[in-house]
């Protein structure tokens, strides 16, 4: 069962764990020194977005663009060549973590089905490894890279070496302008509005991202880092001479090497560093993942419910229950086999032959897993970022002493699988770490010291605790350059107040948790220990599409909606979140919408859905209460 588990937990890793340099076209003319500054200094620098696992976006493109003569000049991976393609949407998918191109391998796929319901009826496994491995190999084929870190030729991955201001776009029938590169950039970072307040009118020309393909070679990236921001100093529009780094998740990680491979400030250009839950030491459960370590009760766990859930996560009810009664058809051992097998071709197909990924296993767990990595260039590659790791604490101490400055904002109190990802509780690591769900607290804020998520300390004396008691801000490489949110998934991206804060970090008006624990004083208040917030649907829809509503129809609000719409928008202001409250808050100002006509009430068939999952979900209670952890087939 323990191998069950472990296909579920490898597709999630790759579902779970938000476009950009490369050659930029025309050139950039700058202004030096012209511009009034937007930061402390009063000298420009350049906000460089380093994005995470799920922000770096991959495109297909036809065979046809691969052609000689498919270009006046050059190839599909030219800047020239791929952006007029991706901003006229002349590409066949695009992806964020993986392409799992069922479509390809559907014949495959097929036969292993049959041979599945075979085997259940004869009481054999039929299904060999090598079948297995063929099908699974032919689905992410999209994925895999060579020896010197290059995708399939018809992939790519867009790197704009340019501010988002300059993105390739296309002016619509209309008459409107539409940037498919912007798009998805303000999409995974939510920062326009904030930005926009903060830089003026001219606030795209300070916004840059450096994006990577989640499958990679780590020391790579930080050489094309270096290229990136050599490009972008030379021909900005803003007079900049440094950069700030905006390290997010698996970003972390790129930064820490790129700083490693370029230890001098000179060298490296940067002013200041500020990690939004930046992966600065890996995180305990992709080595969990990689050395099948999981619960004890993860049998238990998979037939109490947990395995639906986690269907319901990636796809949506009833679909979750519906798995759960078809997976008690089949003994466990013939489960345990196929996905066994599945798990073998992920881990040593994709895992072991990709760098960005281990380099994701803490260095402490190093050890552990280094043996089984069997190509030598990605040996060489991972091997040298652990070398640079073991020494992490120092190499920012002496970036520090050149005048570099280090911020983190980080999520905590959570365990694996806390949110949005329940198949993490299946790692051994769940009951013992503090998390923001995928990333421990020591690693997002370097250095802080924790107790399990529902535990406090007991020893107090000397410590920096959370109002919880479960972390220890103290013991952090900058105790007083952290930032935690409490009980905050690791997508920080629609908790604007984090958001809000790592915009004035980057600008240098707050640095330290004393620049910013008055209002009266300071001018800010961001207390270093502040509930979590999530206001994704307030920012993305409830307000704009009221706005809209309004515009359209002429509505006007009641005395008491404005009142409503007051509240929520001073809440949306206020840099104190209160998760409960604000939850209360923002779904009372959506059954507002619905009365005043902006949404429809739910329908008799919306209803029905409803009725439909909480008897699908209730049979599948009572049938573990029965059976317990066995198939239909256990005797």
């Amino acid at each position: 069962m323990k191998k069950i588990i472990s296909f579920i937990l490898c597709i999630a890793m790759l579902l779970s764990v938000v476009i950009l340099p490369a050659s930029a076209g025309d050139e950039i003319l700058v202004t030096e020194g012209t511009m009034e500054s937007a930061f402390a200094e009063d000298e420009n620098s350049l906000v460089v977005f380093v994005t995470g696992i799920g922000q770096s976006y991959s495109y297909l493109f036809e065979d046809k663009y691969l052609e000689d003569g498919a270009f006046e000049n050059g190839t599909l991976h030219d800047y020239e060549n791929y952006a007029p393609l991706i901003a006229n949407g002349q590409f066949e998918r695009v992806w964020n973590l993986i392409d799992f191109n069922i479509e390809s391998v559907i014949p495959e796929l097929v036969i292993i089905v049959a041979k599945l319901a075979l085997s259940a009826i004869l009481g054999t496994y039929l299904i060999t490894s090598e079948e297995m491995s063929n099908m699974f190999s032919k689905a992410v084929t999209n994925n895999i890279i060579d020896e010197n870190g290059n995708a399939p030729i018809n992939v790519v991955t867009p790197r704009y070496a340019m501010p988002v201001s300059e993105y390739p776009g296309i002016t619509r029938d209309d008459g409107t302008y539409y940037s498919e590169a912007r798009r998805r950039f303000f999409s995974s970072i939510p920062c326009e509005d904030i930005a926009k307040d903060k830089f003026g009118e001219n606030y795209e020309d300070f916004l840059y991202c450096f994006n990577y393909p989640a499958f990679s070679y780590t020391q790579r990236n930080a050489t094309e880092l270096h290229e990136f921001i050599e490009t972008i100093l030379a021909n900005n529009k803003v007079g900049a001479k440094k950069v700030v780094l905006v390290p997010m998740s698996m970003g972390g990680a790129m930064v820490s090497a790129y700083l490693a491979k370029y230890p001098d400030v000179a060298d490296n250009h940067v002013r200041r560093v500020v990690s939004i839950v930046g992966c600065w030491n890996g995180s305990d459960i992709v080595s969990d993942l990689l050395n099948i370590n999981y619960a004890e009760n993860s049998q238990e766990l998979f037939y109490s419910g947990l395995f639906a859930d986690t269907i319901n996560t990636m796809a949506q009810p009833p679909y979750g229950d519906i798995a759960m009664f078809v997976m008690r058809l089949f003994p466990q051992y013939m489960l345990s086999n196929l996905v066994h097998q599945f798990m073998e071709s992920l881990v040593n197909d994709v895992f072991l032959n990709t760098p960005s990924l281990l380099v994701l296993i803490p260095d402490y767990l190093h050890d552990d897993f280094v043996s089984m990595i069997t190509k030598e260039s990605v040996y060489n590659d991972v091997q040298a970022y652990y070398l640079a790791q073991s020494t992490l604490k120092e190499r920012l101490a002496k970036l520090e002493a050149q005048g570099m400055t280090f911020s983190f904002i980080s999520g905590y109190g959570a365990e694996y699988g806390a949110f949005e990802y329940p198949f993490f509780k299946f790692f051994a690591s769940a009951e013992t770490t503090n998390s923001d769900e995928i990333i421990n607290i020591g690693s997002t804020a370097p250095g802080t010291s924790c107790v399990p998520y529902n535990q406090k300390f007991t020893d107090t004396e000397g410590r920096r605790l959370s109002p919880d008691g479960s972390i220890d801000a103290s013991t952090a490489y900058y105790p007083d350059c952290c930032w935690y949110f409490k009980g905050q998934k690791h997508q920080l991206d629609y908790n604007n107040n984090a958001l809000r804060l790592a915009i004035e970090l980057a600008l240098g008006n707050i640095k330290t948790v004393q620049d910013c624990d008055n209002l009266e004083e300071d001018g800010y208040y961001f207390p270093q220990f502040n509930d979590s917030r999530d206001l994704k649907k307030l920012i993305k829809s409830y307000l704009p599409d009221l706005e809209k509503y309004i515009k359209n129809t002429g509505y006007v609000l009641t005395a008491d909606e404005q009142k409503l719409y007051d509240e929520v928008i001073a809440m949306k202001n206020n840099t104190v979140n209160n998760r409960e409250a604000d939850d209360a808050l923002v779904a009372e100002f959506y059954d507002m919408l619905v009365e005043i006509g902006v949404y429809e009430e739910p329908t008799a068939e919306d209803h029905a859905k409803d009725i439909l999952n909480d008897v699908l979900n209730t049979a599948n209670k009572v049938l573990y209460k029965v059976m317990g952890k066995k198939s239909y087939f256990n005797k």
